[in-house]
């Protein structure tokens, strides 16, 4: 990395990295034609940089007990910076939403909830989120097949 910009040795790490967080130095340095001092060295730097924000496993759903995916449309009333930061800050703390992102259109949020069965989203929709006096409107939609889920980004 040079002056915070990245090099084609540092996106070839952050694209092995994003495949196999797990892949060996040993490996992972024969991959991008570099020594393994170095790429660990590169690896720092990206961390400190920001580049690298977490390592993550992903679970399968399905063997968790939570095969249900919807993606969960709300609207807030009012639309204040100070709604919106209590709204974040309830969901943030839900470990059945996997996801919350903030969007512009006809709806504040979508956020990724996972449960164990469609009875099961339910109660966490009328007792979490449609319990808060804030959320005006809410629309869910079941996912019925998982195409592509949480890819890289191909640098």
């Amino acid at each position: 990395m040079v002056g915070g910009k990245l090099d084609d040795i540092d996106k070839k790490i952050l694209n092995k990295l994003q495949q196999d967080a797990r892949i060996s130095m040993g490996k992972l340095a024969g991959l991008v034609n570099v020594t393994q001092t170095p790429v660990a060295e590169r690896i720092n730097k990206l961390e400190e940089h920001g580049f690298i924000g977490r390592y993550v496993t992903l679970l399968d759903r399905n063997k968790a007990g939570r095969p249900v995916l919807v993606n969960l449309f709300v609207k807030l009333d009012p639309q204040t910076s100070e709604t919106l930061e209590k709204f974040e800050d309830v969901v943030k703390m839900l470990p059945e939403i996997q996801a919350v992102f903030v969007v512009s259109g006809a709806w504040n949020f979508i956020l990724h909830v996972s449960a164990r069965s469609p009875q099961d989203y339910f109660t966490f929709l009328m007792d979490h989120i449609s319990a808060l006096s804030f959320v005006t409107q809410t629309d869910s939609a079941f996912v019925l097949k998982e195409c592509k889920s949480y890819g890289p980004i191909v640098l």
